[in-house]
């Protein structure tokens, strides 16, 4: 018998913070206390309304059919409140009430969404399987011209092992070909961006009054990316050998991105839908049981991952200079440009230090009389007089992780590592604790402290440290690059379950001693700093990743 499913679900997800701080008076006078009291409170709500109409029908056997419709609304508000005050009456009152001088602001943002959304499934004996599914949204953080994205999907697979053919064939598992191909989008980060705002927080002469808030564009767009993969997957000798060789391409169109433009407007920059770019890449998986008899078992597994992303088309066909967003301190510098890398990191290229001086020397990359050689090429003790290139790519050439575990009777033991292969990291660090003499008060690192140029270390990596205003260490620039292939284990399990015959004496259903590791072994290219980066390649003040160990016993009754 088909069934038919109505279901209508309204979800409300709704946070609130509320903070009271006090600080302690810093003086105290006849007339009052000069401490200071503020009050926050957050609401942060969600809600989400959904309806869907399920059928689902099973016939002749062999034919199994799935068709969901349905729509979706979500809103989503956050709401935000803060009054301070100083100058209180005595140091036992706590409260924004009773302060001299009192202070408020607050702020409201949201966003909503309306989504139309279907799916149809259906499958044949358990050996090929077929899918679609489309979708229309329309969200608030767009304008009414671009508000609306139709977005869709296709997918297929055939189950190979469970043909005629291959049944007989013990030593295959499983088999699978799979493939798939679907668009879908982005929405920009900003709730407002696409529509002029004023606001009204300016002030001129202790008098309210209000300014342009934003640089408005009515045209932006989703980011809209189109995929495809296709893989194959397979289990062999009774799934002790098990695998996923996966292919994919993905271009994405009306690239979202925060643009530099001339502050001339009044700003610094701006979000536009720049151009295009393609992702292309193969994935593997790999796991098996490379032992397994008896009490002893021995497993291990690999993934590794060759990715390649790149720039294909900016729309107004000028390079795009944009930064890394982390940090707050535009800690790298990189540059969209058609044919290069979506990770190329641009600036100067360091020619190193000239052993006699300890200068630094900087390659020009132009047609200029440069005041030394180095490898055959024009440089300059001058960054001034050098021009910037793409440095190099922070995209690693091959990452993933291995793991493997081994068990006997009660014993196991598991190892978990990752690892990369390829590409560079940026050390925004080494600005402040690698400085040639900016910062001449500030202690180096023990690695910039061992590797400075002085007459007894002439062949030192870096310049000799002056007690000057030297700008080269501020450079971006490929001094602060190093190499980011590395290798770690992650974590480390090793566990011991008592045997039963003990543990039910002491009317002890289950008992465990186990270790936990995190961090506890790194082999990396460049030691100065973790090479544990974030997506964008740069180190910054992060903390580092520590080493943490964990002793347990765990049982039950």
């Amino acid at each position: 018998m088909p069934e038919l499913v109505l279901k209508s679900v309204l979800s409300i997800d709704n946070t609130q913070t509320r903070d009271h701080i006090y600080y302690s008076a810093n003086h105290f006078s006849a007339s009052s206390v000069k401490g200071q009291v503020h009050e926050m409170a957050t609401n942060v709500q969600k809600i989400v309304s959904s309806t869907t109409l399920n059928y689902d029908k099973e016939f002749a056997d062999k034919h199994t059919v799935n068709v969901l419709v349905g729509w979706e609304a979500e809103d989503n508000q956050v709401d935000f409140q803060r009054a301070s005050g100083t100058n209180l009456p005595t140091s036992a009152l706590h409260t924004v009430a009773t302060a001299g001088v009192l202070d408020a602001n607050a702020y409201f943002w949201g966003s909503t969404m309306l989504s139309l959304l279907s799916r149809a499934e259906y499958s044949y004996d358990g050996r090929y399987y077929l899918s679609g599914s489309f979708r229309r949204d329309g969200s608030s953080r767009l304008g009414s011209n671009t508000r609306w994205g139709n977005f869709w999907s296709v997918a297929g697979s055939w189950r190979i092992n469970n043909e005629a053919f291959l049944r007989d064939i013990q030593q295959i598992s499983n088999l699978r070909l799979r493939a798939s191909y679907g668009v879908n989008g982005t929405l920009p980060s900003s709730n407002y961006g696409w529509r002029a705002l004023t606001s009204y927080g300016n002030k001129y002469m202790e008098e309210p009054g209000g300014g342009v808030a934003n640089i408005a564009d009515a045209n932006l767009s989703w980011e809209t990316s189109y995929t495809y993969n296709i893989a194959l997957e397979f289990g062999l000798f009774n799934n002790r050998l098990n695998g996923t060789v996966e292919y994919f391409n993905r271009d994405s169109k009306d690239l979202l991105q925060s643009v530099p433009i001339s502050t001339v407007t009044g700003f610094s920059s701006t979000l536009k839908n720049i151009g295009e770019i393609n992702n292309h890449g193969i994935e593997v998986e790999l796991s098996g049981d490379i032992v397994r008899t008896g009490d002893f078992r021995w497993s291990a597994g690999l993934t590794g991952s060759w990715i390649r992303s790149s720039v294909t088309k900016l729309y107004d066909g000028k390079d795009i200079i944009w930064y890394d967003p982390t940090g707050g301190d535009a800690r790298a510098k990189f540059i969209y440009r058609e044919g290069e890398s979506t990770l190329a990191l641009y600036g100067l290229e360091w020619a190193g230090v000239e052993d006699e001086t300890g200068r630094n020397m900087w390659f020009l990359n132009n047609d200029a009389q440069g005041d030394v050689t180095v490898d055959g090429r024009q440089a300059t003790y001058n960054y001034s007089k050098a021009d910037e290139v793409i440095l190099g790519d922070a995209h690693p050439d091959f990452f993933g992780g291995i793991a493997t575990d081994l068990s006997w009777k009660g014993l196991t033991l598991a190892l978990n590592f990752v690892y990369k292969i390829g590409g560079y990291t940026y050390n925004a660090v080494g600005r402040d604790v690698n400085d040639d003499g900016y910062y001449w008060e500030r202690i180096m690192s023990q690695y910039c402290y061992d590797n400075r140029w002085t007459p007894e270390n002439k062949t030192a990596r870096y310049a000799q440290r002056i007690a000057i205003d030297m700008e080269d260490v501020n450079q971006k620039s490929s001094r602060h690059m190093n190499p980011a292939d590395y290798i770690r284990l992650k974590n480390v399990s090793l566990a011991y379950t008592l045997p039963k015959a003990w543990t039910s004496k002491a009317n002890i259903q289950n008992a465990r001693i186990f270790f936990n590791g995190t961090n506890l072994w790194t082999l990396a290219a460049h030691k100065e700093y973790d090479p544990e980066v974030n997506e964008f390649g740069s180190r910054g003040w992060e903390i580092p990743l520590g080493k943490t160990f964990t002793f347990g016993l765990e049982f039950s009754f």
